[in-house]
C-alpha cells in the first residue's frame, strides 16, 4: 500500500467475523449517516476512514482521521507520519504502545494500492483478496481535544513485513487480520503487548493477487471506479517520487 485504499460499502459483502463480531449493521448506520463514505476508490491520509472496534462488548463504527494524533499530543501536526504502525515498534514507541494495550480496532478495505518498481519506473498494483472478501486491517486510535475543546477521533494502520507475494511488490504491507486472529484483537481486555505483538504476522500470499493500474491514482483527485481497472504495465510506468507511507 502507498498512502491509498479502496473502501466501498455493500451489503453483499460478506464479512469474516465470527459470530459476535458482525461489523456489517454498524458499518452500515455509519455509512447512511455520512454517505461520503460509502464509496471510495482513493482514500488518502488525513482523510476519515471507517474504524470498527469493541467497546463495552459491542461493535462500534466510526469515521476517523487517518494519521493518528496521540490524546498527549501538544499539536495536530505531529513531527513524524503517523499514518502506519510497524508491527516491531507498536510495543516500544510512546506513540502507539497506549493504543496497542487500549485502543485497537479494525480499518475496512476493499483493496490497496502499492507501487512496483522496475528499472527506471514505478508502477501503481492494486492488491485484492482473491475471493472478493474485505480485509480486515489492524488498526490503533485514539482521541485528542485540540484547543477549540473539539475532540479529533484518528488512527494508524499496522504494517508488517511483506509475505512472498507482496514482497515483489514492496518490502511491506498492512497486517490483515483473519477470523482467529480478529477476536482477539478486538477484545479490550486483552493488553498483554507480547500476545497482541504474536498476532502481528503477514496474511498468507495465497489470499492476495494483484493487478497493474493507472498512474491516476496517484493524484486523490482521482477517486472513481477507473483507478482500479486492470490495464498494461506499459501504460501503468512513471517517474519516481511516489510517497510509501509503509516505508515508515
Amino acid at each position: 500500500m502507498c498512502g491509498a485504499f479502496v473502501y466501498v460499502y455493500s451489503e453483499d459483502h460478506p464479512d469474516r467475523l465470527e459470530a459476535g463480531f458482525n461489523w456489517r449493521a454498524v458499518v452500515s448506520d455509519l455509512v447512511d449517516q455520512r454517505p461520503d463514505l460509502r464509496s471510495r476508490f482513493n482514500i488518502r491520509p488525513t482523510q476519515d476512514v471507517v474504524v470498527v472496534f469493541n467497546e463495552s462488548g459491542r461493535l462500534v463504527a466510526k469515521p476517523m482521521r487517518w494519521g493518528l494524533i496521540p490524546s498527549w499530543s501538544k499539536n495536530e501536526k505531529m513531527y513524524r507520519n503517523t499514518f502506519n504502525a510497524r508491527d516491531d515498534r507498536v510495543a516500544g514507541s510512546a506513540i502507539w504502545r497506549y493504543s496497542l494495550g487500549r485502543k485497537r480496532g479494525i480499518v475496512l478495505a476493499n483493496g490497496f494500492f502499492e507501487w512496483k518498481k522496475t528499472g527506471d519506473f514505478k508502477h501503481p498494483m492494486y492488491i485484492t483478496p482473491k475471493e472478493d472478501e474485505i480485509f480486515q486491517f489492524a488498526a490503533l486510535y485514539d482521541s485528542w481535544i485540540n484547543k477549540r475543546g473539539e475532540k479529533i477521533d484518528s488512527c494508524a494502520i499496522v504494517t508488517t513485513p511483506s509475505n512472498a507475494f507482496m514482497s515483489s511488490i514492496h518490502d511491506r504491507m498492512p497486517m490483515i487480520l483473519d477470523s482467529q486472529s480478529l477476536p482477539i484483537w478486538l477484545e479490550p481486555t486483552i493488553t498483554d503487548p507480547d500476545r497482541l505483538r504474536s498476532l502481528l504476522i503477514p496474511v498468507s500470499e495465497n489470499l492476495l493477487r494483484a493487478h497493474p493500474v493507472s498512474a491516476e491514482v496517484n493524484s486523490y483527485k482521482h477517486d472513481s471506479p477507473s483507478v482500479i481497472t486492470p490495464i498494461s504495465i506499459a501504460k501503468s510506468q512513471y517517474a519516481d517520487g511516489q510517497l510509501h507511507l509503509f516505508d515508515q
